[in-house]
């Protein structure tokens, strides 16, 4: 057999020892400090129809899902790519939580077809916590909080959070009354940062002066929070409610984080992230140690479930634990050690295993006690009685 034929696909890889154990000690810690928040777990199946999974705002990512015919049912399935749908599915769908607040949290592998290098693998293992039911700052607030505690359980405090609201550009277009082709075409202008582009496009469409003035201005309300929501406030709120609306909550939310965290707060109203399935504030964080990765991202995104019947507004956040896995700290050995034990029928023996299990301990069975090193912990049998000695 040739040996490459056991290598993995690109962008699909092993994790082999330590690697593994510090994905999981941190995914427990990610997933103990959600529920410590209040935050329910759910575990979405790996894969479902595609009736389902592609529905909605859902619907752009089909060009990254893995799809099959189910041999029960002849329908189409698909792997998941993303586990937030699945989550809208459930609260809209199962849960039916029409009243209220629904917060849960989720942990999975999801899959996509292509391989990008920038983004890390195709098989991300994906952390994540929403709110559902509360439309207003609050709720945007609490779940950037948690992303910035998130960072500081994977001990990346040093991080940068990013701002943006999907919103503004929304509204302008709006106003604007730009078609759709033109809407695209500024669209993947935005996304591409393609200044020159963005220059020529303004000169090919006709538009009101203030609006006109903020489309000009758009791309510098970039930079440092404070200093951005100044500009946009004389800018931009005088055009619209909506866009006073928009600024005014960003505002509230860079005012908050200030004084309650000390992160430096970036702000982008260019920035169009999600476009097609975002609804209002956008945000990520990004580690600081040396280069600028994003480890955390998310936003608002409303009227999720409107496919599956329950139209709730809902925000959260999401990230990769395994793209995130090289910048976080070794796991350190448990410091009670290991105890070797002979492979015997002896009940006495194996409730003495269990006893140490429970203490903490580490017991491995030997096939051989004369391949123990000097210094190695052993059970051995004392006038009926197991007990640790040393070689």
């Amino acid at each position: 057999m040739q040996q490459s034929t056991w290598f993995t696909p690109d962008g699909l890889e092993d994790l082999l020892p330590p690697q593994a154990q510090k994905l999981e000690y941190y995914r427990r810690k990610l997933m103990d400090g959600f529920n410590l928040s209040g935050y329910d777990l759910v575990l979405p199946p790996l894969a479902e129809f595609t009736d389902s999974l592609l529905t909605g705002t859902a619907r752009h990512m089909a060009v990254d899902t893995c799809r099959f015919t189910d041999q029960e049912s002849g329908k189409m399935m698909g792997v998941r790519a993303d586990m937030t749908p699945q989550v809208a599915r459930i609260v809209s769908n199962r849960l039916k939580a029409s009243d209220g607040i629904s917060r849960l949290c989720y942990a999975g592998e999801v899959l996509k077809t292509r391989n990008n290098k920038a983004k890390g693998s195709r098989s991300p293992i994906q952390l994540g916590a929403e709110i559902f039911g509360h439309a207003d700052v609050e709720s945007d607030i609490e779940i950037i909080e948690l992303m910035l505690e998130s960072m500081q359980m994977l001990n990346l405090e040093n991080s940068k959070l990013s701002l943006g609201h999907v919103g503004i550009v929304d509204e302008l277009i709006s106003l604007a009354g730009l078609n759709e082709g033109q809407t695209a075409q500024l669209i993947d202008i935005l996304e591409r940062k393609a200044l020159p582009e963005y220059e020529q496009f303004l000169t090919e469409i006709t538009l009101p002066e203030t609006v006109a003035n903020a489309f000009t201005a758009l791309l510098s309300f970039c930079g440092e929070a404070s200093k951005v929501i100044v500009q946009a406030k004389a800018c931009l709120s005088p055009i619209s409610s909506t866009l006073n609306d928009a600024v005014e909550r960003l505002d509230t939310v860079i005012t908050f984080l200030r004084a309650m965290h000390s992160n430096p707060i970036h702000l982008d109203l260019a920035d169009i992230r999600g476009y097609q399935y975002h609804t209002g504030i956008i945000f990520a964080c990004y580690s600081a140690n040396g280069f600028l990765l994003p480890i955390c991202k998310g936003g608002r995104y409303d009227n999720i479930g409107s496919e599956f019947g329950l139209a709730l507004p809902a925000t959260g956040f999401s990230l990769d634990l395994r793209l995130a896995l090289d910048l976080l700290a070794p796991v350190e050995p448990a410091e009670k050690g290991c105890v070797y034990a002979p492979l015997q029928a002896d009940k006495n023996l194996q409730e003495k295993i269990v006893e140490l299990k429970v203490s903490g301990l580490k017991v491995v069975k030997v096939l051989d006690m004369t391949q123990l090193n000097t210094g190695d912990q052993f059970l051995s049998n004392a006038s009926g009685q197991w007990v640790i000695e040393t070689v």
